[in-house]
């Protein structure tokens, strides 16, 4: 994107030397370095908050899958079915047996 060689370098140092004078580059170097590491702190920062909505919708589709996942099994499960037939015949075996307690 950008190449610079040694003359735009030097030229570039002797421009920042002239117009901000050498007293003053310590502190313009400091404030260059600090805004560098802020710049690397918000990238970071936004970095980290797109992983952690990318891993939530994940886990959402994750938590979904294993849902389905259940109910196909009950549906699937044959003992369901023979289960209630089972309860159903129980019930009524039992209302039976109580009705002809009570006479």
């Amino acid at each position: 994107m950008f190449s610079f060689g040694w003359s735009e370098i030097a030229l570039t140092v002797i421009v920042v030397i002239i117009v901000v004078g050498p007293k003053e580059i310590p502190n313009l170097l400091k404030q260059i370095g600090s805004f560098s590491k802020s710049l690397k702190k918000i990238s970071r920062d936004f970095k980290n908050s797109l992983n952690e909505l990318a891993e939530e919708n994940d886990l959402k589709d994750v938590k979904k899958s294993i849902s389905d996942l259940k109910n196909i099994k009950n549906d699937l499960d044959p003992t369901v079915d023979f289960k209630k037939e089972i309860n159903s015949i129980k019930d009524t075996v039992g209302s039976e047996i109580n009705s002809i307690k009570d006479t």
